[in-house]
């Protein structure tokens, strides 16, 4: 399923065949349409989606303890990976690789950054790190489902393969041979790698990356720690955005 005003609002949009359904809060179905939730119905209703009118009690238990539903949850059928020839595509490529992010907060946010800034793809291993679901859909505000994503069983043979392929892989951390994030030429087709907080990019990942950079902090402000991660995945995508827009 995908929950929440917005997420639902975006599939619509983009993806209406794919929904096979639509529960919405009848209180909130037939007010104005300044209501999110009632252009929703409205939407739906002109892209010939089934919708179904289900009281807020059943929306809870359908969503999840603590699911901040908004009164809309969309189901589709099981969410399918990508494949990685799938994300690597326009040339040049830009992909993102995490190494054991488990929280699915951070997942939805790097996903969300990843499509608004223009990444083919994002790249997640299928043990000890988050999958794709109904939360994470919620938290990428909806690109969970734009934005191709693949699932590998290897993270190391996937960079590999991506190497393969044509793509420089960068490890986004801290280590003796790293750069500032804005020396590495961001023209060049690139897979970003980001590992989990506290852990950071394990040291077999880190050593299948062709570049090590870090995210420069103002000088004295290092006793909070690092970037979050995917305010650190913002950032690293930002600046290679930046810099293929600034490209002649």
């Amino acid at each position: 399923m995908v929950y929440g005003a917005g997420p639902v609002r975006e599939l619509l949009a983009v993806r209406p065949a794919s929904i096979k359904a639509i529960w919405v809060d009848p209180q909130r179905a037939g007010r104005q349409t300044s209501d999110p939730v009632a252009a929703i119905v409205v939407s739906a209703r002109a892209s010939n989606v089934t919708l179904e009118d289900r009281d807020r009690g059943q929306l809870d238990r359908a969503a999840g303890e603590g699911a901040l539903h908004q009164g809309v949850i969309a189901w589709l059928g099981e969410f399918r990976y990508a494949q990685l020839e799938d994300i690597i595509e326009p040339s040049p490529s830009l992909v993102v690789a995490l190494d054991n992010i488990e929280d699915p907060r951070n997942l939805g946010a790097i996903l969300r950054s990843a499509y608004l800034l223009g990444a083919g793809g994002v790249i997640i291993p299928d043990h000890r790190a988050a999958q794709v679901t109904s939360a994470v859909a919620k938290a990428s505000a909806g690109a969970s489902e734009l934005l191709p994503v693949v699932q590998v069983g290897n993270l190391v043979r996937a960079l590999d393969e991506l190497r393969e392929l044509g793509l420089w892989r960068v490890a986004v951390h801290a280590s003796e041979q790293a750069q500032r994030i804005d020396q590495i030429d961001g023209k060049l087709p690139l897979c970003l790698v980001l590992g989990a907080e506290g852990t950071g990019i394990r040291p077999l990942v880190a050593k299948n990356c062709d570049f090590h950079a870090v995210i420069d902090m103002a000088a004295g402000r290092e006793a909070v720690g690092s970037f979050n991660v995917s305010v650190a995945a913002s950032l690293a995508l930002y600046e290679m955005r930046r810099q293929r827009a600034a490209a002649p």
